[in-house]
């Protein structure tokens, strides 16, 4: 299995066949591909989060959320921590969000199972993780770089999908996008340490490099922990696609040292 990359004129995104195939959502995955922004951010930077005049953000969202069916008004956004907090988006949510109209802070996994509100996450090396309960009609984005990784947060998100939604795991369709891959993510001990105790299976996911440096595999990583709360191994795209290596397709804040744009997970129920 792989993701699927569509083209409309300069703008190019991805997409979940197996997503597409439910017809019950819209969703993509973007590139830096098709907007409108400069320099650094050139062209497609869909984080309001940047130093970017905010109607140039606004116009990208606006171009890549037309081309999914997508309203970009109603984006549901958190600025993330780099944690394992899980933002449960309900009408109690929309109502105090309605009043401050200002987007979430410290939330780096969002859940809903309300049609029409599209939920949306940020990348530029992190693994992100699309989730779809189809039977209870139920979505989940995951942002999971190394500390979120070590979290544990996709597991927290499938966990609290269970006991708000009612998901069975077995019925997950879970997608792990465009991501830093291992060969291209060296850490040094300390960071290792932090992953030998967190993982059982530490072994298979951090490989000696030398010099105390250590090479992190977070796509097995987050893998093993779908697996590990009951998701099927069919039922779970991957990308196999690296951000550091890809620099024509995606930003990467390793390779370009923080001076990039990002780009975003967007999905909704349509139904």
């Amino acid at each position: 299995m792989a993701f699927k990359i569509n083209k409309a004129g300069n703008l190019i995104y991805l997409t979940v066949p197996e997503f597409s195939d439910t017809g019950i959502v819209r969703h993509c995955f973007t590139t830096k591909q098709g907007g409108v922004s400069k320099g650094i951010y050139a062209s497609l930077n869909t984080s309001p989060f940047k130093d970017e005049p905010k109607e140039v953000t606004n116009k990208n969202l606006d171009i890549i959320c037309s081309s999914i069916g997508v309203d970009y008004t109603k984006l549901v956004m958190s600025k993330q921590v780099h944690g394992d907090n899980v933002l449960v988006v309900d009408e109690n949510f929309l109502k105090a969000k309605s009043s401050n109209n200002q987007p979430s802070q410290g939330y780096d996994a969002l859940i809903t199972d309300l049609p029409e509100i599209p939920l949306m996450t940020f990348y530029a090396d992190c693994v992100p993780i699309f989730l779809l309960d189809p039977v209870n009609k139920v979505i989940g984005l995951v942002h999971s770089g190394w500390r979120g990784t070590a979290l544990h947060i996709v597991e927290k998100t499938v966990e609290k999908m269970k006991k708000i939604y009612n998901t069975k795991p077995e019925h997950l369709l879970a997608a792990i996008g465009p991501s830093i891959e291992r060969d291209c993510f060296e850490v040094d001990g300390d960071t290792a340490e932090i992953f030998r105790n967190s993982f059982n299976n530490y072994d298979e996911i951090a490989l000696m490099k030398g010099n105390g440096k250590y090479l992190i595999d977070l796509w097995l990583a987050n893998k093993k922990m779908l697996l590990e709360s009951g998701v099927r191994q069919q039922n779970i795209n991957e990308s196999q696609m690296c951000t550091r290596c890809n620099r024509e397709l995606f930003f990467s804040h390793r390779r370009d040292k923080g001076r990039n744009g990002s780009m975003s997970a967007i999905m909704e129920l349509n139904c």
